[in-house]
């Protein structure tokens, strides 16, 4: 029940809020058309699809004053079909995303709770439950993207949520039957096989937040999609504590089997809300039917029609399309390495330093997200459109690392008085202020610099990346962490983020000078 309130309440507020839910005909008109129906930018529109819905009967797929006789009028649509007649494809997939993601928050204020159910101590064995996951995960994220290229975004996203959600009913059924560590880990992997939502949604919403009418919408929809997260993170803990708390007449492990199922509950509404509301725009209204003749002329222009501003835009990390990409990937996984230590070893932290229990995590967890979707709400989109993704980049990224190297200072101190608990609940709200600012930078680097056809694939190998960081660094920082402390874990992780900031600049600063040195390369 309190998830479904949860997910009415996103569904409604993302509808109401949202400008992109327009009637598909409002996003048709571009230039004049040299085909009936179809205007003359459709080769290599992604928001432009191939049926034209009009209030008129009739006049579907382009056929409004094609010589026909017009057919006979109706009475007006109730408020109820021109509800359902709205495109809500932009908000079906936010909601996604945020129900996806409140069944993995749920879980973070259980993290102890399962270490103890499995009897692991803090350290690389502890580490392995949150390594799991994106062990499949590298299979995942690779896969289904760059299927969904071929395949379409709909289907794919559909597919990848509901083997999530039959993955995690799994993992619910094993915890409370008693499965061993080895088969519990067996299932999170095989979970993690079906992931991959993440780098689909977002193509999807560069597909139509990057073109046409909408072609200035990408970093709004990707700010969107960055709040739509935050918002799981301010429900998903507080609620997974208080199922945790709420069952404390059961056992430890069917209080844990059931935030899992209901987190399974979540991912398979995700689902559901992409296969009945998502429209698949992907062979239409990008025509993607390339002949491998024209293949290269095609990228060569569908990355072109991206550069509306180059000292912000067009591969900002390189030259060439991959330079970019690797670069950006590059410093993505050294984020992932470090916020994978945060999300491992910071509930623990919480419990230890503070005494908190299981749903006093969760209201932390939910309390930072606050200060986070405030961020995403009202600040990340704006200075995205202002100083661009690199800015963005770096600026979220150094005040990670700030509150990393922070959290590690006040983890080393012996005392746990009021001043001490203070910096660490400073220091945790720093992080949760950066990751808004940092994270719709990122796919903001990677897409407007991908041709339509190749952002699966793209944001697949970037995923890939990001995966392997979170695969290695749990079982690493937990081993550090039994031999030198937990806050030698948050330096190292601290250390990372600043390297991301120091590769993003070093490569902006090449891109920079090359470009004005082929700018005085042409003067002359």
């Amino acid at each position: 029940m309190i998830i479904s309130s949860a997910a009415t309440l996103i569904l409604l507020l993302l509808v109401s809020g949202i400008g992109g839910a327009e009637p598909l005909a409002s996003t048709s008109s571009v230039g004049h058309c040299k085909i009936p129906g179809r205007c003359s930018t459709c080769t290599f529109s992604s928001s432009v699809p191939s049926r034209v819905y009009s209030s008129n009967p009739g006049e579907e797929d382009g056929l409004e004053g094609g010589g026909g006789s017009k057919p006979p009028s109706r009475a007006p649509a109730s408020a109820l079909t021109r509800a359902l007649s709205r495109d809500l494809s932009v908000p079906a997939v936010l909601l996604a995303s945020f129900l996806n993601l409140l069944g993995f928050t749920m879980t973070s204020p259980i993290q102890p709770s399962l270490g103890r159910h499995f009897g692991l101590p803090l350290g690389a064995s502890f580490g392995s439950l949150s390594s799991a996951y994106p062990l499949g995960m590298m299979f995942g994220v690779f896969l289904w993207p760059t299927l969904s290229d071929v395949l379409g975004r709909k289907s794919v996203m559909s597919l990848t949520l509901a083997g999530s959600g039959f993955g995690l009913l799994l993992q619910s059924y094993g915890i409370h039957h008693g499965w061993t560590l080895q088969q519990f880990l067996a299932c999170r992997v095989l979970t993690g096989t079906f992931s991959g939502n993440s780098p689909i949604s977002k193509a999807y919403l560069a597909d139509r937040g990057s073109e046409g009418k909408n072609r200035d919408s990408l970093g709004r929809y990707l700010a969107w999609k960055d709040a739509a997260s935050t918002l799981a993170f301010i429900a998903g803990p507080a609620l997974g504590g208080f199922l945790y708390q709420g069952g404390k007449s059961f056992s430890n492990s069917t209080r844990i089997a059931f935030v899992i199922f209901s987190s399974a509950f979540g991912s398979l509404l995700a689902s559901a809300s992409v296969a009945l509301f998502v429209k698949n725009i992907e062979k239409d209204s990008h025509n993607r039917t390339f002949k491998l003749k024209d293949a290269k002329e095609s990228s060569v222009k569908d990355t072109a029609s991206f550069t509306t501003n180059p000292e912000i835009v067009s591969c900002p990390l390189g030259r060439t399309l991959w330079t970019g990409v690797l670069s950006v990937a590059c410093v993505s996984a050294l984020y992932h390495f470090a916020d994978s230590c945060f999300f491992a070893f910071y509930p623990s932290l919480l419990q230890d330093r503070l005494g908190l229990d299981t749903q006093q995590v969760g209201l932390a967890f939910t309390s930072y997200a606050a200060v986070s979707f405030s961020m995403s709400a009202f600040v990340s989109s704006r200075f995205l459109r202002s100083f661009g993704p690199v800015a963005a980049c770096t600026t979220g990224l150094s005040v990670i690392g700030t509150a990393l190297w922070s959290l590690g200072h006040v983890s080393s101190l012996r005392s746990t008085g009021m001043s001490a608990s203070a910096m660490l609940l400073a220091a945790s709200s720093l992080y949760f202020i950066g990751q808004p600012l940092y994270g719709p930078s990122i796919p903001s680097m990677l897409l407007q610099c991908v041709p339509p056809h190749r952002r699966g694939v793209v944001m697949g190998a970037d995923g890939a990346f990001n995966t392997l960081a979170r695969v290695v660094s749990p079982i690493l920082m937990g081993s550090l962490l039994s031999q030198r402390g937990i806050s030698r874990c948050f330096h190292l992780a601290g250390t990372c983020v600043f390297a991301g900031v120091f590769i993003a600049l070093l490569r902006r600063w090449m891109v920079l000078s090359e470009s004005f040195g082929d700018g005085a390369a042409d003067d002359t």
